[in-house]
């Protein structure tokens, strides 16, 4: 690894390799672990409140059953989602975070995204990005503000991905770590787009990644990647 190579260590989904993923625990533990920031994942409920969660629906992370969208936000509460933590909502999460950390807004459902800039316009000291697989969901935003950054998520960095990040003033990707080498990240970086990572969970592979030019390494494991780098930040 390059001695001046700075990387920004999120929580994905929180501290999810040791805590329920997308609970208010899992937040604070990276927060309290000091990493630079955390990952998570919005959809709507019934009754339009935004609510981190990852899936459609509630069946795999929770002791319920149905989807999110048709639920409403009384119902989600009453749910399990992992040692006794409930589905929190975006405010709750953003509350905890505060200007500690940077948050990566996953917006997974395309009809959450005016709620989730309601919530972000609430809390003017908020550190944030807005990223999407619907890139449609991030023109959307820029239609709202010229100022917001945002993160396309991809599988894969192409010609099309780096024309819509350009199109819609993306500085960087989000991109699928195994379908990056340095040829691939050096290609972005000449598009002036630096290269986010997802969802890394062994040291050695970060570093590779990071010694050919990722800025950012999103992981499970927070506490073993910060042992490797340290507490970094932009």
């Amino acid at each position: 690894m390059k001695e001046d190579s700075v990387v920004t260590i999120y929580g994905h989904r929180g501290a999810s390799a040791e805590l329920p993923e997308n609970t208010l625990p899992a937040f604070a533990l990276v927060r309290e672990l000091g990493a630079f920031g955390i990952e998570l994942d919005v959809h709507l409920s019934r009754d339009g409140v935004p609510v981190v969660i990852h899936d459609e629906s509630v069946d795999r992370t929770t002791d319920g059953t149905g989807n999110v969208a048709e639920l409403d936000l009384a119902d989600l509460l009453q749910l399990d989602a992992g040692n006794g933590a409930t589905i929190p909502t975006l405010g709750e999460v953003l509350d905890l975070v505060g200007d500690a950390m940077h948050v990566d807004i996953e917006v997974k459902a395309a009809a959450a995204a005016d709620a989730v800039l309601v919530e972000i316009g609430n809390r003017p000291n908020l550190r944030f990005a807005i990223s999407s697989f619907d890139h449609d969901v991030l023109r959307h935003v820029r239609t709202r503000s010229d100022e917001i950054e945002l993160w396309p998520l991809i599988d894969g960095v192409s010609i099309g991905a780096i024309a819509t990040a350009k199109e819609i003033g993306a500085p960087r990707f989000a991109a699928k770590h195994q379908m990056l080498n340095e040829e691939i990240i050096a290609a972005a970086r000449a598009n002036g787009l630096e290269i986010w990572a997802w969802t890394v969970n062994d040291p050695d592979r970060a570093e590779e990644l990071v010694a050919w030019g990722a800025t950012g390494i999103c992981t499970d494991d927070p506490r073993a990647m910060l042992t490797r780098f340290g507490n970094r930040s932009e």
